[in-house]
């Protein structure tokens, strides 16, 4: 691919819109409120506990043990053990780093996640600027025709107009009415979609606006710094380093658990008392411990090598696309269709156009201006797509 002819599809694109002051409140408010982030807070929450649970000491053992005898009343006698069972130091430190490496991977876990949910919500964001744009365009239509209505409903009172002249106009104003109440559908929807991100809580949102897109100076340092700050990327190397950890900590695994105590026989009147010491071997527990963990530990690093080629593919993929769009952005001159309009409109309403061929040629230049509306959206998306793991 040629990379320099690649950074021009990055160049900043200036379309006279504000900043997108009012999308990062929106963004904030989903991440507090949304669901399937809560849940896997409470999750990542509750396996860690676990996690640092089951590196503890276990509990203290006690048993007590009273003996009869014949032609004694009561306890004749009786054993007392209390005892306290434990790994070796070092399998403890060794548990230790396993469980913060764990808790690294749930941590990268959860940001993918976070990440899909806020790009999902930005783009749909993005949605409701690009029916905004669509719905100041359809006004404009409208107030156009509804100006063209007077003029011909007091040209065809004054016998200057024809009745499918007029009609025309009337039916052009059905399309319109459609095609608003169509945008204005969508936008309930995709509002109602973000509420839904927020935990189907309401959401405040107003007049948006895309951001402003810096200019890129490297297309290859771009498409690193995606590869090396992707979430996915930082929880596959994760699952990688744990794996490599729970070896160590398998490999340990034949040392002996130690036991020791507190020992107290009585008979009847006689007491002794004495320490307990023992071991246990896992000799058969920890067979195929090391050999599973090997496994898991190649199986983890071909999932790394697999999930970085995506990210690098589909990065490749997206920045060509971001080039494809740039150049059918810049295909279009909005100065040239708004001139156009006018001259349009003063032609028609000074008699030297026809109704039909007005709207012929105004049609074709707001098809046109709703390409260019669909193009731009597209291109924001995909500029927020490639730039996810910095939401």
């Amino acid at each position: 691919m040629n990379r320099a002819y690649l950074a021009v599809a990055v160049a900043a694109l200036s379309y006279g819109m504000m900043d997108a002051g009012d999308i990062d409140p929106v963004l904030q408010e989903i991440e507090r409120n949304n669901l399937e982030l809560k849940a896997l807070r409470s999750e990542n929450r509750a396996s860690v506990l676990d996690m640092k649970g089951e590196n503890s000491l276990e509990a203290p053992s006690v048993e007590y043990s009273p003996f009869f005898r014949n032609g004694v009343s009561g306890v004749a006698s009786s054993e007392l053990v209390v005892s306290q069972e434990f790994d070796f130091p070092t399998l403890y430190a060794a548990r230790n780093k396993s469980v913060k490496l764990q808790q690294e991977a749930l941590d990268y876990e959860y940001q993918a996640a976070r990440r899909n949910v806020l790009l999902t919500a930005k783009q749909k964001c993005f949605d409701l600027v690009m029916l905004d744009h669509m719905r100041g365009v359809l006004d404009e239509r409208m107030a156009n025709a509804d100006e063209l209505l007077v003029m011909y409903e007091k040209k065809f009172a004054e016998g200057g107009a024809t009745s499918i002249e007029l009609n025309r106009i009337k039916m052009e104003r059905m399309d319109l009415q459609a095609e608003l109440l169509q945008n204005e559908t969508l936008r309930k929807k995709t509002v109602q979609e973000l509420s839904l991100l927020n935990g189907e809580q309401p959401l405040s949102v107003g007049s948006l606006y895309y951001p402003e897109i810096k200019a890129v100076e490297s297309i290859e340092a771009l498409r690193k710094e995606i590869v090396d700050n992707d979430a996915g990327v930082h929880a596959a190397e994760a699952s990688v380093a744990l794996s490599q950890q729970e070896i160590r900590v398998n490999k340990q695994g034949w040392i002996p658990k130690l036991s020791v105590g507190y020992r107290r026989n009585t008979d009847m009147s006689e007491a002794s008392n004495g320490f307990l010491v023992g071991a246990s071997f896992p000799i058969f527990s920890n067979r195929n411990k090391v050999k599973a963990s090997r496994a898991k530990h190649a199986a983890a690093q071909l999932n790394l090598d697999n999930t970085r080629l995506q990210v690098e593919s589909e990065a490749e993929q997206q920045l060509q696309e971001l080039q494809r769009l740039h150049k059918a952005i810049g295909i279009y001159d909005l100065d040239l269709l708004r001139q156009s309009l006018l001259l349009l409109k003063k032609a028609v309403m000074a008699g030297s156009m026809s109704l039909v061929d007005y709207y012929t040629e105004a049609d074709r230049i707001y098809q046109k201006w709703q390409t260019y509306l669909t193009l731009e959206n597209q291109y924001h998306n995909l500029w927020a797509t490639l730039n996810r793991n910095s939401l």
